[in-house]
């Protein structure tokens, strides 16, 4: 139960990931955190991580890069990323709390045949926050602006906020990858135009005159060029974080544990919690924005 009581926590925290501008030492534009769900995810955990030697970032990444289609690359850039990443003491509280998340997003990425390692554009986009809300308006696990959500079915009234519904968000989010993977044929084009479009994508490919993504990074807007260095410093914080002495606390279900169950009359979480959990209820249904569930709403339990 400890391990469900620290998710439960995480999740009832109001925080995100906001794409704002944030230089750092070495000029490198890193996303902003939103520093209040920081501090709500410092905890006693020491997780003492050692420095990262050049020659092993390099020999890890090589492992990374033959076992993906994804080009995980190994330059300066992503050294320094994933240095800024190592220093997120609380990054073990995301990593356990992956456990509930990732399944599916694994399991949406391969009913679309997509590579399992972009269920990491989640952490960078939401930290994984299915309430999570950015400056610009996006909202979600995979922070779908409100125009892009309403081209993939997304919606929202009263009741219901499709936007933070884990399912339909990501459904639609994978949906939208293979699209821009589609257009632009590189994986990193098309994660970086997730981000900022892909109109502002291929402005920046006539510009630098490639379409070679590290020649056409300085190109893209200065939040953009953090992306894809971010999302490689979460793919390789993920695949080595005990090398580092990073000590999660899982989860204790995952996503797949749970049902689906469609409700034939209005109810509330108060009535279903009268034969369900009704904290793991409010956990599982981030899209019931009040208390009330309207007849024909499907509701995750178990």
């Amino acid at each position: 139960m400890k391990k469900i009581a620290v998710a439960f926590i995480v999740f009832f925290f109001s925080w995100s990931f906001s794409q704002t501008k944030k230089k750092s030492s070495d000029e490198q534009p890193f996303i902003k955190l939103n520093q209040k769900y920081i501090n709500s995810l410092e905890g006693e955990d020491d997780n003492t991580n050692e420095y990262l030697h050049i020659n092993t970032f390099r020999e890890r990444f090589n492992l990374l890069n033959q076992n993906t289609a994804l080009n995980i690359n190994y330059n300066d850039v992503t050294y320094t990323y994933v240095k800024k990443y190592l220093s997120y003491r609380w990054y073990g509280k995301i990593i356990g709390l992956s456990a509930y998340y990732f399944p599916l997003f694994e399991s949406k990425l391969a009913q679309y045949g997509m590579p399992l390692e972009l269920k990491y554009l989640a952490v960078v986009e939401s930290a994984l926050n299915p309430r999570a809300r950015s400056w610009a308006g996006a909202k979600g696990l995979w922070q779908f602006m409100p125009a892009t959500g309403g081209q993939f079915g997304i919606r929202q009234n009263q009741y219901i906020n499709v936007f933070f519904d884990p399912m339909a968000n990501t459904d639609a989010a994978v949906r939208y990858l293979r699209d821009l993977y589609k257009e632009f044929k590189d994986w990193n084009l098309a994660i970086s135009a997730y981000n900022c479009g892909s109109g502002n994508v291929r402005k920046a490919i006539k510009k630098a005159g490639s379409k070679n993504y590290w020649t056409v990074r300085p190109f893209l807007p200065r939040e953009t060029q953090a992306y894809v260095p971010s999302f490689i410093a979460v793919n390789y914080m993920f695949n080595f974080y005990k090398l580092h002495n990073i000590k999660p606390m899982y989860f204790k279900l995952s996503f797949n544990d749970m049902k689906i169950v469609k409700i034939n009359n209005t109810t509330s979480f108060q009535e279903l919690g009268k034969s369900y959990n009704i904290r793991l209820l409010r956990f599982a249904n981030p899209q019931f924005i009040t208390d009330v569930i309207p007849v024909g709403s499907i509701v995750y339990v178990r």
